[in-house]
C-alpha cells in the first residue's frame, strides 16, 4: 500500500470513528433517562444547556469531583458530582443522585410564582412548621431507609434548617440550591393528585335545612395494634357480647342510625353530599350563620375501604365517564336524592371528626400551606423532607395546563397515599376545588438533602 493510499485509509477510518461517536451520543439522548413528567425534547435541550455551562464553567464540577466523599443515603455513591448509578434498574433504591450540572439546571427552573408565592421567603413559615416536627424526632434514628443507605431525622432537620436560612438569598441566587444540596431523583414517575379544604355551611344544632350530622369519635371504636392485626383482628373494631366485630359501616350509621342519640353530633350540614365531600377530603371549614368559622378535622375512620363517589356513579351506570365533573356529580345527587343515598352507601368507609379553631392541620399537627404541603407515603418520602416538584396544574375552563416548578414539603399523610402516589394540598375555596377536580398527573420529583448533612456522622450506611 502506497503512503498516499495509507493516508487516505486513515482519514476514512477516523471519519468513521467520529461518526460512530456522534451517533452514540445521539442514541444516548433518546434513552428513557429524562426526569418523569418532562418531554424528551425538553430534556435534550436541558442537557445541551448543561453541557454548554460545563464548558464555560469547568471549575464547579472539578471542585465537586475533588470534594471529600459524601455519605450518600440512597443510593450509596462516592460523590454526588460523579455519574449517578441508577440503582432502581436492579430493583434497589427508589432514588438516584443527579450530577451537579443537572441539579443546577433543575434549580434554575424553579419559580415560586408557580406556587402563588411572592418569593422564596414565603416558605419560611411552612419550613418552621417542619422544623418544629423534626425537632421532636430522635435525631440519630433512620427516617428513610433504602438499599445502600439511610437518612436520619437529624439529617432531614439539618436540610430544612439550611434551606430556611438560605431563603433570603434564593431569589437572587437560585443556583445555591444546587451548590448546597444533593438532588435525588425519584426514579419512577409519581402520580400527583390534589386535595383541598371544602368550605361548607353548617349549623351547631339540627334545624330545617341542616339535617345531616357530622359525628365525633364514638366511645366504642377501637384501633387494633399491629400485633392484634397479625392475629386477625380488624384494623378498627368494636366489642359486642364478647365478640370482636368490624366497626359499623356507612349504611349502619347513616341509614340505620346506630349512633343517633349518643350526643356525638358535632354539627349539622345541608346535605349528605356535603358530608360525603368533607369525609372524602378528611378536613374542611364549617361556616355558621353568625359568620363564625370552625375547622373540622379527621379524627378516626371506621376501617372500611374507601370508594369515591365518581367511581361508584360510573360503576352503577348513573353517570357516564365524560360527565364525571364535580358539578355534574353534585347536580345529579340533588336531582336524585334517594338514588344518591343508595350509591353513597356502597362506600362503606366513614370518617369521624373533631372541631378545632384555626386552620386545618396535617399529620404534623401543623397548618398546611397551599401548593407547598405534600401528603406522602412516609416510607418513601418521610414527614419533614424537602423536595422539588415538577408537574402541570389544570388550566382554567379546560384550558392548557399551567407549569408548576416549586419546592414542596412533606407535611401530611393519607390512608390511600401509598408508594409513588403524592397528594398536593391546594388550599380552600372555589379555585382549590376546581384544581382538585382536575388534578391527576405524572410528575417529576427530587428529594433535596443538605451536603453538610450527608457529611455528618448521623448517616448510617448499608441499611
Amino acid at each position: 500500500m502506497t503512503s498516499r493510499s495509507l493516508r487516505a485509509w486513515l482519514r476514512a477510518a477516523a471519519a468513521l470513528l467520529a461518526l460512530a461517536a456522534l451517533s452514540g451520543c445521539a442514541m444516548l439522548d433518546y434513552l428513557p433517562r429524562q426526569s418523569p413528567g418532562r418531554p424528551a425534547s425538553e430534556v435534550r435541550r436541558a442537557r445541551a444547556s448543561s453541557s454548554a455551562r460545563q464548558a464555560q464553567q469547568p471549575r464547579q464540577d472539578e471542585q465537586q469531583q475533588n470534594a471529600p466523599e459524601l455519605s450518600q443515603p440512597v443510593p450509596v455513591a462516592s460523590s454526588a458530582a460523579r455519574r449517578p448509578q441508577v440503582m432502581d434498574e436492579q430493583g434497589d433504591s427508589a432514588f438516584r443522585p443527579r450530577r451537579a450540572s443537572e441539579a443546577q439546571t433543575l434549580a434554575l427552573r424553579l419559580t415560586p410564582a408557580s406556587q402563588s408565592l411572592s418569593s422564596y421567603a414565603d416558605l419560611a413559615g411552612p419550613l418552621r412548621n417542619s422544623l418544629a416536627y423534626l425537632s421532636r424526632k430522635p435525631q440519630a434514628a433512620p427516617a428513610l431507609v433504602q438499599p445502600g443507605g439511610s437518612l436520619t431525622w437529624g439529617q432531614l432537620a439539618q436540610t430544612a434548617q439550611e434551606l430556611h436560612d438560605l431563603l433570603p438569598e434564593l431569589d437572587a441566587e437560585p443556583g445555591l440550591l444546587a451548590e448546597r444540596f444533593v438532588w435525588y431523583e425519584l426514579a419512577s414517575s409519581p402520580v400527583v393528585t390534589g386535595y383541598y379544604s371544602p368550605e361548607v355551611e353548617a349549623s351547631p344544632s339540627r334545624q330545617p335545612g341542616f339535617e345531616t350530622p357530622l359525628y365525633g369519635l364514638p366511645p366504642d371504636l377501637r384501633q387494633a395494634t399491629a400485633e392484634e392485626q397479625r392475629q386477625g383482628r380488624p384494623k378498627v373494631y368494636r366489642a359486642s357480647g364478647g365478640a370482636i366485630m368490624p366497626y359499623y359501616d356507612r349504611q349502619a350509621i347513616d341509614v340505620d342510625g346506630v349512633l343517633t342519640g349518643q350526643g356525638l353530633e358535632l354539627a349539622w350540614v345541608k346535605s349528605p353530599m356535603d358530608a360525603f365531600v368533607l369525609q372524602t377530603e378528611g378536613a374542611g371549614t364549617l361556616i355558621f350563620s353568625d359568620g363564625s368559622r370552625r375547622s373540622v378535622q379527621f379524627k378516626a375512620g371506621n376501617g372500611h375501604e374507601f370508594q369515591g363517589l365518581g367511581q361508584l356513579l360510573l360503576a352503577t351506570g348513573s353517570l357516564p365517564r365524560e360527565k364525571l365533573s364535580r358539578q355534574a356529580i353534585r347536580s345529579w345527587c340533588q336531582e336524585n336524592p334517594q338514588r344518591a343515598q343508595e350509591v353513597m352507601m356502597q362506600n362503606r368507609s366513614y370518617v369521624f371528626f373533631e372541631l378545632r379553631p384555626g386552620a386545618n392541620v396535617g399529620a404534623m399537627e401543623k397548618p398546611l400551606t397551599a401548593l407547598v404541603s405534600l401528603a406522602t407515603d412516609p416510607s418513601l418520602l418521610p414527614l419533614g423532607a424537602v423536595a422539588a416538584l415538577d408537574l402541570g396544574l389544570p388550566g382554567q375552563n379546560g384550558g392548557s395546563s399551567v407549569s408548576f416548578h416549586g419546592l414542596v414539603l412533606a407535611q401530611d399523610t393519607g390512608s390511600d397515599i401509598r408508594g409513588h402516589r403524592l397528594d398536593l394540598y391546594l388550599g380552600g375555596g372555589e379555585r382549590a376545588e376546581r384544581l382538585e377536580a382536575g388534578l391527576r398527573a405524572s410528575a417529576g420529583l427530587h428529594l433535596l438533602v443538605s451536603k453538610n448533612a450527608l457529611r455528618s456522622k448521623a448517616y448510617t450506611r448499608g441499611q
